[in-house]
């Protein structure tokens, strides 16, 4: 069964912001190497590889359905903060944005009766859910670090230690 067109074209859609996510974990781990954080340059490094494995995956899935994979324009990435607190919460912002927009698809392929698509949408939901949590506890943990220069360097550390997810 070929994809529907509008289905087609969310899923080209996702393709994109995929991308621009892994485009702006790139800028935010550029930020962090700017300010000698190597430990969350590392984190946000991590985390944009991982996007751009979603993103392939959403580009791989939409040729073996048999469509035309149209990459959309993606728009320039922030790079400018003003504490690793703030890169965090502009992190958490942007994993709502992708949450959000794959509940979006997985509704409409629902509704489309697309069970493939439903299927291949559930890992991403369920990835969603990991990916906001992690950036949220880190989030509380910087809150409760307040300016403690000890603490920002140990929470680094900590960044810095987080491994590859396997099956992102």
């Amino acid at each position: 069964m070929p994809l529907s067109n509008a289905l087609e074209n969310a899923l080209n859609e996702q393709v994109g912001i995929e991308f621009e996510s892994f485009y702006s974990y790139l800028a935010m781990a550029a930020y962090f190497d700017s300010q000698s954080w190597d430990g969350f340059a590392s984190w946000m490094s991590l985390q944009s590889s991982e996007e751009q494995e979603h993103a392939m995956k959403f580009y791989n899935y939409v040729l073996d359905r048999g469509a035309i994979v149209k990459l959309p324009p993606i728009k320039a990435p922030s790079y400018e903060f003003g504490s690793p607190l703030e890169v965090f919460e502009a992190s958490l912002e942007q994993e709502h944005h992708v949450s959000s927009s794959i509940n979006k698809l997985y509704k409409l392929a629902q509704e489309s009766d697309d069970f493939a698509t439903v299927s291949f949408l559930k890992w991403f939901i369920d990835e969603q859910v990991e990916e906001e949590k992690t950036v949220s506890d880190m989030i509380e943990k910087l809150k409760r670090s307040g300016d403690n220069p000890e603490t920002l360097l140990l929470l680094d550390q900590v960044a810095g230690a987080r491994k590859p997810e396997s099956g992102a």
